[in-house]
């Protein structure tokens, strides 16, 4: 395994830190225009396991109940700082993701997870919070239909976004990115008809739901929660020199995720982006 140097740590510091200035500014355009947020998935882990980053994790995570992520893409333009830009496919039509982001352009980061190399801003990923039915016939027609619109995202822009590195990927995985390696999807499927679609179908239940779930993030399923029991008001959470909203619940949520969630990854499996900080 690659050692890695103080200059590469130093490097990873300066996205973190410039990742952690982003997030603040998120938080108080959300704060002062009575939005919801919660840090979550790794970002929400560090905060238990490391009262902070997790030392080698490169991005921040945070999700929104979908009436206020909707609300932060209306006002994001005019209430964030000039260097700082809110992407979504709506408003940007090179967007690879179904998501939104706010990047800021002044530290870029190299990604070689994908079979191309993408060079891009450090980033803050902003997830909807979307609504899944109780009733469990409902909930598993809902299922496939929301994963079988997610490998059409994937396949439409196999070259550009699909890990091919993610370490325990289950059998079925591994067997669909070979399909994908041989079948030119991207020269038959539409990526922007796609994210419509996906858009659309997520906003069938909202967040009112009993249930409800991070889609879009990597966890897809395990990340359907019981709204009141898990969510609930939300609380605060030490985050590096800060606090932040997340799931009242933590043990509950990042059990769900992550298993035993105070036992970190082996070195190899640390770094899922394959990213590297260039300037």
């Amino acid at each position: 395994m690659k050692k890695v140097s103080n200059e590469d740590r130093g490097n990873l510091r300066k996205l973190q830190l410039t990742e952690l200035d982003i997030l603040k500014q998120i938080v108080k355009i959300c704060d002062e225009n009575s939005l919801t947020y919660y840090i979550s998935g790794g970002t929400f882990l560090g905060a238990v396991r490391h009262k902070g980053f997790i030392p080698w994790d490169d991005d921040i995570d945070i999700a929104m109940p979908r009436t206020s992520y909707e609300k932060f893409a209306d006002l994001a333009d005019e209430k964030l700082p000039k260097k700082y830009k809110y992407i979504n496919f709506k408003n940007d039509k090179t967007a690879k993701i179904c998501f939104a982001r706010v990047e800021n352009s002044e530290v870029k980061v190299k990604d070689t997870s994908a079979l191309e190399a993408d060079v891009r801003n450090a980033w803050v990923d902003i997830f909807p919070l979307d609504g899944m039915p109780k009733n469990k016939v409902k909930f598993t027609l809902r299922k496939y239909r929301l994963l079988y619109l997610r490998m059409l995202l994937q396949y439409s822009q196999f070259s550009k976004i699909v890990n091919q590195n993610l370490p325990n990927r289950p059998l079925h995985e591994k067997f669909l990115i070979q399909i994908g390696k041989i079948v030119p999807f991207e020269k038959i499927l539409n990526t922007r008809k796609i994210m419509y679609k996906i858009d659309k179908e997520l906003k069938k239940y909202d967040e009112n739901s009993e249930y409800i779930m991070n889609f879009l993030g990597i966890y897809k399923f395990r990340s359907v929660m019981n709204k009141r029991a898990i969510y609930g008001d939300g609380a605060k959470y030490k985050f590096e020199d800060s606090e932040f909203n997340a799931p009242a619940n933590y043990d509950a949520y990042l059990t769900q995720i992550y298993g035993d969630y105070m036992k970190p990854p082996k070195k190899q499996h640390q770094n899922k982006h394959h990213t590297e900080v260039i300037s």
